[in-house]
């Protein structure tokens, strides 16, 4: 698919008033001589090499100039060098360098939202340029314009207006975990509860919100889990969806409010330590920005994470799963936040070695998995489904049919939701599934 033909990004209409557009770029632009100082090194150092585009999901689909993503960088690095380095303000375009034209915006919202994201390229680039951190300034600045794709848009109103991204209220929530307990009870034949707003839980556990309402054995594991512990634990009916959008709009503001909101009922709660689901962005934010950045002090809580948690009490022989009840063959996709940005690699594969008869590692795997295609928020985005079909998508599309896998477990709900797509499209017998579905079919109670 060449450039030309995918789908335009660029929203028809905007709820608010435009600012300037050049003037708006241009000092977004020149701030980044402020900092951070990775950004800043971004700027200067890129050799042109092309190894990130050899390890592009979006540029293995198509191969195209516009696709490479040290072109989609040169966007925001060549007006940077213009506005900021001598050799860029005499040679110009002799030095990579040029003037922002009006209009140009159009071009930058189709090709920052053709990056998921997934910081595969950095992993390879001999200097470890990161192009994501590029691409979050690139779409911070789309933001700052009012030209934030709608759907994204959307989805960050819903959940600041009601606390999770499908817009479910407190009533709907709870009895969506009344209908899990009696799911639970009906299989296994204990009653199993999941409880709600408790105060001084030892754990209080936030998934993304489809692991609730849509797939929601993740959630039915867990609650069979610390049912086996003993352990107290809850979920609060007003914040239970992990999911930030801001990440990747590069709406900033957004992304603290959403934080907030937990930091807040956490504290109410006074619960000990904050149990992120199967999400990796969520985990990134809570564990790495809001808690390392100290947004708000020093938490009176511990963050962590429901994937290095059941693979403790698996090798700690504290839970014991069978595997014989999962004997179809399965693989595991490693979601790009969990691997690359939190070094959560090897935790799935002991749950899931020691919950399946028959696991299938891709090639490659763990922090060099290739993106599922819909990172960066584009599995949200349904207007662009045939550019995640078929370009961004495409390699994740083979890696799992040469595991020859029946189910493609993975811990992240935008995964889940994009590798279901994908088999779809591609007429493809795999289910798709999270790491704890398959805890929650072989825990022995």
């Amino acid at each position: 698919m060449e450039a030309s033909s995918q789908p335009k990004l660029v929203p028809e209409t905007t709820e608010r008033p435009r600012p300037p557009e050049r003037d708006t770029v241009i000092k977004a632009v020149e701030a980044i001589e402020k900092g951070p100082s990775a950004l800043l090194a971004y700027m200067e150092i890129c050799a042109k090499c092309g190894t990130c585009a050899e390890q592009c999901p979006v540029y293995y689909g198509a191969p195209d100039k516009a696709l490479n993503p040290a072109a989609r960088s040169d966007l925001i690095r060549s007006i940077y060098k213009r506005q900021k380095t001598l050799g860029g303000k005499l040679l110009g375009s002799l030095a990579g360098a040029h003037d922002y034209a009006e209009g140009e915006i159009t071009e930058w919202v189709q090709r920052f939202y053709e990056c998921t994201g997934c910081r595969r390229c950095a992993t390879f680039c001999p200097f470890g340029i990161d192009n994501s951190v590029i691409t979050r300034k690139g779409r911070a600045i789309i933001h700052s314009l009012g030209l934030t794709p709608q759907r994204l848009l959307d989805v960050t109103r819903i959940s600041l207006e009601t606390g999770n991204t499908d817009g479910c209220g407190v009533e709907g929530f709870k009895d969506a975990i009344a209908f899990l307990e009696e799911e639970i009870e009906e299989e296994c034949g204990v009653p199993v509860r999941i409880p709600l707003d408790m105060e001084g839980a030892d754990y209080m556990y936030v998934p993304p919100s489809g692991d609730v309402l849509v797939n929601p054995e993740a959630t039915m594991a867990v609650a069979k889990i610390f049912h086996k512990l003993g352990i107290s634990w809850t979920m609060s009916s007003r914040c239970f969806d992990g999911a930030n959008y801001g990440l990747f709009t590069g709406d900033d503001a957004a992304m603290k409010a959403e934080n907030k909101n937990y930091y807040e009922e956490g504290k109410r709660l006074g619960v000990k330590n904050f149990l992120c689901g199967e999400c990796g962005h969520a985990f990134r934010v809570f564990k790495f920005m809001m808690e390392k950045g100290k947004w708000w002090g020093e938490l009176p809580f511990k963050v962590n994470n429901v994937l290095p948690f059941t693979a403790k009490l698996v090798e700690e022989g504290r839970i014991t799963l069978d595997k014989s009840r999962n004997p179809e063959p399965v693989t595991y996709h490693d979601p790009c936040n969990f691997g690359r940005s939190c070094n959560i690699v090897d935790e799935p594969r002991t749950i899931l070695k020691a919950a399946c008869e028959d696991y299938r590692e891709m090639t490659p795997s763990g922090t060099e998995n290739w993106c599922c295609g819909g990172g960066g928020g584009l599995a949200a985005m349904d207007d662009i489904r045939e550019f995640r079909m078929t370009v961004s998508g495409k390699k994740k599309m083979e890696q799992v049919r040469d595991t020859g896998a029946a189910f493609v477990a993975t811990a992240c709900a935008n995964c889940k939701r994009q590798i279901t797509q994908l088999m779809e499209h591609y007429d493809m017998d795999v289910r798709v599934g999270g790491v704890h579905d398959l805890v929650y079919t072989s825990i022995v109670m």
